[in-house]
């Protein structure tokens, strides 16, 4: 064995002292990481039209500057009206989202209908536009309207640690909640026994010490890495990021509207911007919800689920995840219907596999708590809506070969986007390889794994 003297022996013990002071650097900020609240979100409407002149397809607003985060547009006149909103970024470049128009919307007859009535502008749906956004335009593409108004809204993501915490936020990609306590525990553990090390305690003569310290480091950086993904069938609930993960609003109406059973779902894109950090969806939901809320008068946000393109799912409309609540994503058709947005614009491109593959999940397993088998199918009653926007007339049963449709199968919109929508026979064979019904057991313990088909006529889908 390799004996130093004692001089230089007691140099390189306190050496020691170097790593353990960088990792408590390290760790202490870990665990004292946290974001302040997000600020309020803010809303502001904003005329760029002359008041009371109708116009016409190809007009074009004035470049209106703005620092909102999202947008939308109000009108008075046709309905059935669609618009162009082009952005301009800080470099100076201009992106484009088109064929904004009212279909969204509640059903006819309801507290939200009533709610929208006294309340909502007639309105787009909202597109975010990011915090880097320094101004918009307005080309109306189809109608005669006038009046026209950007509903702004301005939903910031929650603030930055500062000092030694938020050096580290940006220079590190660190886990989060339970996770980083793990990690920062672990850093701090080892700098310990470095500390200990480096005053004069000795690990050849403590080995049983050393073993309990080194199996509590282990499980502790055990605890930070990230747990294996759960089977994609629909046995298991995917991670879902509930109403207080990214800040909701109460529900506006008093209580929410649920119907008896869910019978099919809805697939939606946002049409708002592709370019975003995991971080900001979070404030792109508050923006959606308030921009619900406030400009369209809805009693919540109108979607059930929201998936960004990380696959990050979050709850939407207040009511429980695994209940049918009734929303207004689909006009005439959110009784018994739960409407799934993705974050983004698949009018010339796909979602990422990561969304991809959280819709198949959440599909899965919704549909299953649901006892749904979606190739049976489903018939159902379409009803009237605030938003102009039902290819069939009210008290029309329509029928569906699948219970997975896009929404401009039932509303007349390019939702969910021209080059996703054909891909949806992809998601519907999908979901349907990993659909699990679980069992029901009667009085004669007589087990029901199927839906009854659907004999009506069927629609186009």
């Amino acid at each position: 064995m390799i004996r130093f003297p004692d001089e230089l022996e007691d140099t390189l013990r306190r050496l020691l002292l170097v790593p353990a002071l960088a990792l408590v650097l390290i760790g202490t900020p870990v665990l004292a990481l946290e974001n302040s609240p997000p600020p309020p979100v803010t809303s502001e409407e904003v005329p760029v039209a002359t008041p009371g002149v109708e116009v016409g397809p190809g007009w074009e607003s004035p470049i209106t500057p703005t620092d909102a985060t999202l947008v939308g547009v109000a009108w008075e006149g046709d309905p059935a009206a669609s618009f162009k909103v082009e952005v301009q970024d800080s470099d100076g470049n201009w992106t484009t989202a088109s064929g904004l128009a009212n279909d969204l919307g509640a059903d006819a007859g309801t507290a939200e209908a009533a709610r929208v009535e006294a309340v909502g502008d007639q309105g787009t749906e909202p597109v975010w536009i990011g915090s880097d956004a320094t101004a918009v335009r307005v080309v109306v593409e189809a109608g005669e309207v006038s009046d026209i108004k950007i509903n702004a809204v301005t939903s910031e993501v929650a603030g930055a640690p500062s000092g030694a915490a938020g050096a580290l936020a940006s220079a590190l990609s660190l886990p989060s909640g339970t996770e980083r306590y793990a990690f920062g525990g672990a850093l701090l553990l080892i700098a310990g026994v470095l500390v200990a090390m480096a005053l004069g305690w000795s690990p050849r003569r403590h080995r049983m010490q050393i073993f309990v310290l080194t199996a509590i480091s282990a499980l502790l950086f055990a605890a930070c890495r990230p747990p294996a993904p759960p089977p994609l069938d629909g046995s298991v609930q995917p991670a879902i990021t509930g109403r207080s993960g990214w800040g909701a609003r109460g529900f506006a109406c008093g209580s929410v509207d649920y119907a008896p059973a869910l019978k099919f779902a809805v697939v939606h894109h946002t049409a708002g911007s592709n370019n975003y950090n995991p971080g900001d969806s979070p404030a792109i939901m508050r923006g959606i919800q308030n921009y619900h809320m406030d400009a369209l008068g809805y009693c919540d946000i109108a979607y059930n689920f929201l998936i960004d393109k990380y696959g990050q799912i979050f709850e939407g409309r207040a009511g429980g995840i695994d209940r049918a609540v009734n929303a207004a994503h689909a006009g005439g058709f959110n009784t018994a219907s739960v409407g799934v947005a993705m974050f983004g614009d698949y009018t010339d491109i796909q979602p990422p596999a990561a969304q991809w593959n959280s819709l198949v999940h959440l599909l899965r397993w919704r549909l299953s708590v649901a006892r749904i088998d979606p190739a049976q199918g489903f018939s159902t009653t379409a009803q009237g809506s605030s938003c102009n926007c039902v290819r069939w007339g009210p008290g029309t049963v329509v029928s569906f070969a699948s219970a997975i449709l896009g929404h401009r199968d039932v509303d007349t919109t390019a939702c969910p986007g021209n080059a996703f929508y054909p891909q949806l026979d992809s998601i519907r064979s999908q979901v349907q390889s990993g659909i699990v019904i679980p069992p029901t057991t009667t009085t004669t313990t007589t087990t029901t794994t199927a839906l009854a088909a659907v004999t009506t006529t069927t629609a186009a889908s």
